[in-house]
């Protein structure tokens, strides 16, 4: 939860202006199976081993983790795309995530350009030439092979099909059912790049073999259970705007929605509007929702935030989370968004939703957790 490096908040501050596109572009290449579901936290730490140099990513529910070679990790410009997660025990496909390559360079060069597009004229442009540079550079896939023939139909298309668009597909870990593959080709799309571009694609695609050592799976583990340790939320903090709040808030309504979302998360943003509907509907019966900016505090992020709220017409609280929040609830998320609902004493309400919902989704929720109140 602390200061991200300049180059990630440069990365951050191109993508906010994009977002809403990017999402699109993220569902179309896995056939809009991302829709439905959530973009998991990174979580990044420093490694001390010496072979596995880099930026460790962890994604609890899905059972993987790797570590990011060091030289892609001091480039910045090789991200996922998306991460689209599959349901373990049930989906043939537990977890996917596209990875692209964006030249150093140029992610400078257009995130100024994009803190000055304030038009959507403008802003197209530079999802223009951000499309232009950004390139296909491999997929990790996880798969439940005991799923292979009875899992959904979809699943299985969709796998066969991803691995069309490449020529090497290489089992890089296992763990019981589950297996590791890593997608890449010998071969890229240059097409746009500059010669120094190029030349820097060439010296990142040579980590592949070093990232192929860092891969490893573990048993999934379930979102639900992981929040159930947390009985009763708390808090001491600002809003957004600025002004005090603290957790006895929640003793003036019957329930409590909240909403953990973050700044980078195009599946958070997109709901917004629909989070928004429902408090205007659901506050009459005295029900509220709140929201936590999950990559705050930060200054940069705070106002990236601001900017988002104001643009999706969000006028419900979000806050700033504290030391207790940072420590506790937030530590142990498996992605954003991530939705909680509390009484008026702060405990929390039914199980923890992890991933986006629409209107009607959380309308149910909200009704199925007051009538377990009674």
């Amino acid at each position: 939860m602390g200061g991200m490096d300049m180059k990630k908040k440069s990365l951050v501050i191109l993508m906010a202006v994009v977002v809403s596109i990017l999402t699109v572009a993220c569902d179309k290449s896995v056939d809009n199976i991302a829709n439905t579901q959530n973009k998991n936290k990174i979580q990044q730490t420093e490694s001390n081993d010496e072979v596995l140099k880099g930026k460790k990513m962890r994604f609890d529910e899905l059972g993987l983790e790797y570590y990011i070679p060091e030289v892609w990790a001091e480039k910045g410009g090789i991200s996922p795309v998306c991460v689209v997660p599959g349901k373990y025990g049930v989906d043939y496909i537990v977890a996917q995530i596209p990875y692209e390559f964006v030249p150093t360079e140029f992610i400078r060069e257009l995130t100024e350009e994009a803190q000055n597009a304030k038009t959507e004229e403008g802003q197209t442009k530079i999802f223009e030439k951000y499309q232009n540079k950004a390139k296909d550079f491999f997929n990790i896939i996880v798969l439940d092979k005991s799923k292979e023939k009875n899992g959904p139909k979809e699943n299985i298309e969709r796998k066969e099909k991803v691995f069309l668009q490449y020529k090497y597909h290489e089992k890089v870990a296992e763990k019981d059912n589950l297996e590791c593959y890593l997608l890449y080709n010998d071969e890229y799309d240059e097409s746009g790049l500059s010669e120094e571009e190029k030349k820097e694609f060439k010296e990142v695609r040579e980590g592949i073999e070093e990232f192929k050592k860092n891969i490893k799976l573990f048993t999934p583990i379930d979102p639900s259970e992981k929040m159930a340790g947390y009985q009763n939320i708390e808090f001491k903090t600002k809003t957004i705007d600025g002004k005090e709040i603290d957790s006895s808030i929640f003793k003036d309504y019957e329930l409590t929605m909240v909403n953990i979302w973050a700044t980078y998360c195009g599946p958070c943003i997109e709901e917004m509007p629909d989070i928004q509907m429902l408090y205007d509907e659901v506050k009459e019966e005295n029900i509220n929702v709140i929201g936590i900016v999950f990559d705050t505090p930060d200054e940069e992020n705070e106002a990236l935030a601001k900017e988002i709220l104001e643009k999706k017409g969000a006028k419900f609280v979000n806050i700033i989370p504290d030391e207790k929040l940072i420590e506790g609830v937030l530590k142990d998320i498996s992605g954003v968004p991530t939705t909680i609902f509390v009484d008026k004493k702060g405990n929390t309400v039914g199980k923890t939703i992890v991933g986006s919902r629409s209107k009607e989704e959380y309308k149910k929720e909200i009704y199925e957790r007051l009538e377990s109140l009674k």
